[in-house]
């Protein structure tokens, strides 16, 4: 997360360079900043990639196979919550910077009673380039694309029920020999991360609008680009495709 706070700040830099070097000399134009949620629709974990997690743990939710689960990491939905910004260079065309992160969580009990957690979170940043309509009504049709970079995770550990302090903390159990606690979290990057779409802006009022788009989000891990603990490289990891369609709204006050 400390790499992906560093291209944040990074892009904002860049971002305001490039809309001050258009503006310069010209009154100031539109602008907004706020935060944006998007729905990804049909993005699920890789059933092929993933295919061995239930033998990392017994508990029904890690079986992504399994067509009886709805929720948790065998949703074919996953959530985004970000912030985005926006400033009109010309009249019709629009620079900003998007920054977003969704994840699922699941967690289970096997029939040893054992816990088991598992996380599965995707990052995403980048530029957006707009060309909008720019009607002089509070309603603005646009089209667009977001170009930038993400990095994906899974993370998964299992733990003993009613372990004690000692056990936790020297890594066995005192009854039982080594304890049955493992862990494991594998990421990547994914470059380049696109997002054409098609959507509206409309001012509520001077200070607040809404904008919505629809759009695919085209986003892989590429194979042998995974990494064990962000530390050790997996040279046989595959391709995990994260593309899907998405809807994305953000609530904007103007600037």
């Amino acid at each position: 997360m400390r790499n992906f706070s560093k291209l944040f700040v990074m892009a904002g830099l860049i971002l305001g360079s490039v809309q001050a070097q258009f503006s310069e000399g010209k009154p100031a134009l539109h602008s907004g900043i706020g935060p944006s949620f998007s729905y990804m629709i049909s993005l699920k974990m890789d059933e092929d990639a993933f295919a061995d997690l239930p033998t990392f743990s017994t508990a029904p939710e890690f079986d992504i196979a399994n067509a009886s689960l709805t929720t948790g990491i065998k949703s074919s939905n996953m959530v985004f919550s970000g912030f985005e910004g926006f400033g009109e260079v010309s009249p019709h065309w629009t620079i900003g910077m998007y920054a977003g992160i969704g994840e699922y969580k699941a967690s289970g009990n096997d029939t040893n009673d054992d816990q088991f957690y598992i996380n599965f979170t995707i990052n995403q940043v980048g530029l957006t380039t707009e060309l909008n309509t720019h009607s002089r009504s509070r309603l603005m049709l646009l089209g667009g694309s977001m170009f930038g970079i993400g990095y994906v995770s899974v993370s998964a550990q299992s733990s003993p029920g009613n372990e004690s302090w000692q056990d936790v903390i020297s890594g066995t159990d005192t009854g039982a020999g080594v304890t049955g606690r493992k862990a494991f979290e594998v990421s990547a990057w994914t470059l380049p991360v696109v997002q054409p779409y098609l959507g509206f802006r409309f001012d509520v009022s001077r200070m607040i609008g809404l904008k919505a788009v629809v759009g695919y989000n085209y986003q892989i891990a590429a194979s042998g680009s995974w990494n064990l603990y962000n530390a050790e490289s997996i040279v046989d990891s595959p391709e995990v495709s994260l593309s899907a369609l998405f809807l994305r709204t953000q609530l904007y006050v103007t600037l």
